[in-house]
């Protein structure tokens, strides 16, 4: 589906941006308490998102936080919630990064079921970039989960985008130890 094709409100639209399975807490294991309750807290930011007046989410699908966010909006359309997810995919074959089977099943479900914006027909070095550029352009929130890397990631990159932007952030920033603490603001704490 093209964007022209997706009417996107910004008033009520959320993205989120965060962390591959790789750099979070037990390698984004579900299984493992502090993961699930992680995975709480971003259910938590997302209902409170929705309380908020967002009714439209916008995922990067990527493995890690992007999934979790989006099964999360999944769960709240299959309990009745009156939301909407959209698959914003940063070149056409983003699907061959999936490892494990489970995320490339949610993978697969979520971009047969829901709209989808894809940004590059092929992978290139700036993609992932114009696929944060995107959902930051088309939304007034963000719900981000954020560590210190010593090299920055594209997750930074993105609250600093939407920093810039003047979004309304929900960081959970995780300390050294993976533990999950809100922060609410600007990127210039972070």
């Amino acid at each position: 589906m093209a964007e022209s094709d997706i009417f996107i409100c910004r008033e009520k639209t959320c993205c989120f941006s965060g962390h591959r399975n790789r750099d979070l807490p037990f390698g984004g294991d579900r299984t493992v308490l502090g993961m699930r309750n992680l995975v709480s807290t971003i259910q938590l930011a997302i209902e409170t998102a929705a309380s908020q007046g967002c009714d439209t989410f916008i995922s990067g699908m990527a493995d890690g936080i992007d999934l979790i966010c989006a099964e999360s909006v999944h769960d709240m359309i299959e309990h009745g919630r009156r939301v909407k997810l959209i698959c914003a995919l940063p070149y056409k074959d983003q699907f061959k990064e999936m490892t494990s089977s489970r995320d490339r099943y949610i993978y697969r479900m979520l971009t047969a079921k829901y709209p989808c914006v894809t940004v590059s027909v092929g992978y290139d070095r700036g993609c992932y970039r114009l696929r944060n550029s995107f959902m930051v352009e088309h939304s007034s929130k963000l719900i981000a989960v954020l560590r210190h890397k010593e090299t920055g990631s594209g997750t930074l990159q993105t609250v600093r985008m939407a920093a810039k932007a003047g979004l309304d952030m929900h960081v959970i920033k995780l300390d050294e130890k993976h533990n999950p603490a809100f922060f609410i603001g600007n990127a210039d704490h972070i």
